[in-house]
C-alpha cells in the first residue's frame, strides 16, 4: 500500500482486502497514512450520518409513542369515565331497588298484621263459639241426667212392681 497504489481513494474494505504479499512487504509512506486515514473519517463520517438517520427515526417513533400514551390516556379516561357513571348509575339503581323492597316488606307487614288481627277475632269468636257450645252441653247433659235419673227411677220401680207382683202370684 504505497502512495503510487493508493493515488485515488477507495473504500478502506476492498483496499485492505486487496493487498497481497510483496505490498505487504513495503514499507508504509507517510502519504499511505495520509490516505489510510482520510479513508477511514470517510467511513467514519457514513456511520455518523447512518447514527444520525437512526436518531432521527427514534425521535419519529418517540413522537408516536407520545401520541400514542396521550391517545391511550384519553382513551383510559374516557373509559374510566365511562366506568364511573355505569358506577352511579348502577348505585342509584339498587337504591331504589332497596327502597321497593323496603316498602314491598312493609306493605307485606301490614297486611300479615291484618290477616293477623282477622285470625284473633276469628280465634276469639271460636272461643266463644266453644264456650256457647260448653253451656249448651252441659245444660243437655244435667237434662238427660234428670231424664235418665227419673226413667231409672220408674225402671226400678217398675222392676220392683212386676217382681212384687210375680212372688205374689207364685
Amino acid at each position: 500500500m504505497n502512495a503510487a497504489n493508493n493515488l485515488v481513494l477507495t473504500d478502506i474494505g476492498p483496499a485492505v482486502a486487496d493487498h497481497d504479499r510483496q505490498t505487504m512487504n513495503e514499507l508504509v509512506t507517510k502519504q499511505d497514512l495520509y490516505n489510510m486515514g482520510v479513508q477511514i473519517d470517510s467511513n467514519f463520517g457514513k456511520v455518523i450520518s447512518q447514527f444520525e438517520l437512526v436518531d432521527k427515526h427514534f425521535e419519529i417513533v418517540d413522537s408516536q409513542f407520545t401520541n400514542l400514551r396521550t391517545d391511550m390516556n384519553v382513551g383510559f379516561d374516557r373509559v374510566d369515565g365511562q366506568f364511573t357513571n355505569l358506577r352511579t348509575d348502577m348505585d342509584a339503581k339498587f337504591t331504589k331497588v332497596d327502597s321497593q323492597i323496603t316498602n314491598l316488606c312493609t306493605d307485606m307487614n301490614t297486611r300479615f298484621d291484618k290477616v293477623y288481627s282477622r285470625f284473633e277475632i276469628v280465634d276469639s269468636q271460636f272461643a266463644n263459639l266453644r264456650t256457647d257450645i260448653d253451656a249448651k252441653l252441659d245444660k243437655a247433659q244435667v237434662e238427660l241426667n234428670k231424664t235418665l235419673f227419673k226413667f231409672g227411677s220408674l225402671y226400678f220401680t217398675m222392676m220392683f212392681a212386676v217382681l212384687s207382683v210375680e212372688r205374689w202370684w207364685r
